[in-house]
């Protein structure tokens, strides 16, 4: 084929694409054929419609079938001759296909941008530098203590600590049961830290089994959910169950009980102290990485081209109903009605901006992963993950563990030159 490339703008471009006429008979003849083999016409049985009748009463849709199944295809091809990526489903401005001529058709588009990366050493993060206190270790024994406590059902009224198996029914101002709003055998543990309402657990100390109590309160201001946050609720509360918790005793005996590697409490404390440190060495890392994506983006600004951004939004939002359908749930909105807000548009821009930079990079440090580095990262991946290699190789996702390897060089190379500004926390 013969293609000729016209440039618009800084990213707008326009294909001119020629396709011989023989490739688009070639098709239509192959098309034809296919056609003949299932149809039926008065006088003649199934698959024996001569061609030239076929040719006659259905050629002009035939052909015309084929060269719309064929343009998709030959834009890819054309694109890649001319050697453009388009950042978007081409437009096609212009089509002539007179039978017997070459097939010729204008396809508007916007590329993907290059980058050039300008400045990316001497970048200034943060050394973030923790050091593990008594404080942490105590709130990470008292959670295993937590995890690991017993129950015993007690004749007594409820106590701060203890446990309430309950039914609730949620009532209007005036105490009626307000209908489909009746919750059964709801499991609260009494003085919890993260209490949703307090207030809720105060107005229940003192009930016993089989006794109902009123209670009105509100939740906590600080709630992650803004629909409850603060809320007032009324509810008829009939106790079912009062239990006890018993916490165990942290010694040896409760170290071992946690598991075969732990022979002690001593050596417990030691696993809990070096996984505390690994997260706070995650953490700082993360921190880091996203300081130096910030610094990378700041100095080497990138224009993205609108229908690129456009095309991102359409692709995530139509993986992310993909996603809601295999989990059986039902996709709130069409995301052909839903409004792009400026805060999707942004989050797009930024994951495409930082995208295009750490692909800019990549070439530029010409960072590549040789086959021993990534059989090793995909061992150290599957075992974290618990699985084996052999299945983590049949992931879909393969091609994306060889990029999250090179992106680690990347940092790793970046955070070889920044400038680091040390903070405790």
């Amino acid at each position: 084929m013969k293609t000729n490339v016209i440039e618009k703008g800084k990213w707008e471009r326009e294909l001119e694409v020629e396709v011989p006429a023989e490739r688009v008979d070639s098709e239509t003849a192959t098309a034809t054929r296919r056609y003949q083999k299932r149809l039926e016409l008065p006088g003649f049985r199934k698959g024996k419609v001569p061609l030239k009748l076929i040719e006659s009463r259905y050629g002009e849709s035939i052909r015309s079938d084929v060269i719309g199944d064929m343009l998709p295809a030959l834009m890819q091809e054309a694109a890649r001759e001319a050697g453009l990526v388009p950042a978007a489903p081409p437009r096609i401005t212009k089509l002539e296909a007179e039978p017997g001529q070459p097939l010729s058709f204008t396809a508007a588009f916007d590329i993907w941008p290059e980058v050039e990366i300008g400045k990316y050493e001497g970048l200034e993060v943060t050394k973030m530098v923790h050091e593990v206190t008594d404080e942490e270790m105590e709130e990470q024994l008292k959670e295993l203590q937590n995890r690991q406590a017993t129950e015993q059902p007690v004749e007594r009224a409820l106590e701060t600590g203890d446990v309430l198996i309950a039914d609730l029914q949620r009532t209007d101002e005036a105490g009626v049961a307000i209908v489909g709003e009746r919750y059964e055998e709801r499991y609260f543990l009494i003085g919890g830290e993260d209490a949703p309402s307090p207030e809720f657990e105060e107005a229940l100390i003192g009930i016993a089994a089989g006794e109902e109590r009123p209670v009105r309160f509100s939740y906590r201001e600080d709630l992650p959910n803004p629909e409850l946050a603060g809320k007032e609720e009324r509810f008829q509360v009939t106790a079912r169950e009062v239990r006890e918790r018993k916490l165990p005793e942290l010694d040896d005996e409760f170290a071992k009980d946690l598991g075969d590697q732990f022979n002690s409490l001593e050596e417990l404390q030691e696993h809990l102290r070096s996984q505390l440190v690994s997260r706070w060495e995650y953490a700082a890392r993360q921190r880091q990485r996203g300081e130096l994506l910030e610094g990378l983006i700041k100095e080497n600004p990138v224009e993205l081209p609108d229908s690129l951004v456009d095309n991102y939004i359409e692709t995530m939002r139509r993986e992310r109903e993909e996603a809601q359908a295999r989990s059986g749930q039902a996709p709130q909105q069409d995301s052909n009605d839903e409004e792009v807000s400026d805060e999707e548009r942004e989050a797009a821009g930024r994951r495409l901006r930082t995208y295009l930079i750490l692909e800019g990079l990549r070439k530029k440090l010409e960072i590549s992963v040789t086959d021993e580095e990534f059989e090793a990262h995909l061992a150290e991946r599957a075992e974290g993950a618990g699985m084996k290699v052999e299945d983590l190789k049949r992931s879909p996702r393969l091609d994306d563990l060889r990029r999250d390897l090179e992106e680690d060089k990347i940092f790793e190379l970046l955070g070889e030159t920044a400038v680091e500004k040390e903070e405790k926390v």
